[in-house]
């Protein structure tokens, strides 16, 4: 596998967000400087998804304090009055990850104070089944606008990019990775649109569904080379494993849309309610 593998990150010939639009993107900002530096998707008032190799700097894990969280914007440097930042209490990162690989490249963030959910900022509800190949998906992120312009985008933008079966990553991405349990592709043979370095981290919903995790690639937008991205549904459990809190999971019925209603309010959803580490059987139908 090339040592490149992820560390191009993952957006290309996207389409800038409105503000509210994907209300549950974060940006990911060193705590010193405010700079982005990885996306993240908001579960709960006090969760955070993102991608394992993003809690590493120099091949060594970040500290929780060193992390700032953003949400409510679409504008990197938004001080409207949606813009709402907070701090990390615990990063808890898969414990099979592996860095070379980017094998379980998952990580759930605890923030140190729950985010106020209001229109611009809410959650994103996780899914109850595996991606759908051929749906087509919004990739969200504030990365690079292509792998020449190594510069990070200020304005969130999106692209839409189908998701491929397991035969089609495994033999577009045969010189790249084995397409291990958990992740999966997406995007298109002729290349043209896709995540890129900056990205990472950062959301793909299908259908208004926390579907996929931005994680790596063998640079943007490139032909015959899709994305590859980590598969929420695969590590559902592990998510859930500790968390004390409310999160909403969601059937994914639909494979086609191309573009969903973010809106929670109209989906018919599933609310699974965590106590303490257990799960509870307590299942409410919208």
């Amino acid at each position: 596998m090339p040592s490149t593998f992820g560390l191009t990150g993952r957006i290309v010939n996207g389409t800038k967000a409105a503000l509210g639009q994907f209300p549950h993107q974060v940006s990911l900002m060193r705590s010193w400087t405010k700079r982005h530096f990885c996306g993240g998707s908001v579960i709960s008032s006090t969760l955070v998804l993102t991608a394992g190799h993003c809690m590493f700097l120099s091949r060594s894990i970040i500290e929780p304090w060193t992390i700032l969280v953003v949400g409510g914007i679409v504008h990197l440097f938004d001080e409207r009055s949606s813009r709402q930042e907070r701090g990390v209490e615990k990063i808890r990162l898969h414990p099979n990850f592996d860095l070379d690989n980017l094998y379980n490249d998952i990580a759930v963030l605890k923030l140190s104070v729950p985010f106020n959910f209001i229109p611009e900022l809410q959650s994103v509800p996780l899914p109850l089944d595996a991606p759908v190949p051929h749906t087509i998906c919004q990739v969200s992120g504030w990365g690079y606008p292509s792998s020449d312009f190594p510069i990070i985008s200020t304005d969130l933008m999106f692209v839409d990019l189908p998701v491929r079966t397991v035969d089609e990553c495994r033999e577009l991405l045969i010189n790249v990775t084995d397409l291990p349990a958990g992740m999966f592709c997406a995007g298109y043979i002729e290349g043209g649109r896709d995540a890129c370095q900056g990205d990472s981290g950062g959301p793909m919903v299908c259908n208004g569904i926390l579907t996929g995790i931005v994680s790596g690639g063998e640079g943007c937008a490139l032909p015959r080379l899709p994305g590859v991205y980590a598969d929420v549904f695969y590590y559902l459990n592990w998510i859930l494993n500790d968390a004390d809190v409310i999160v909403v999971i969601h059937r994914n019925n639909s494979i086609n849309n191309t573009r969903p209603n973010y809106s929670t309010s109209n989906m018919p959803m599933v609310m699974l309610v965590i106590i303490s580490s257990l799960f509870c059987a307590v299942i409410d139908h919208f």
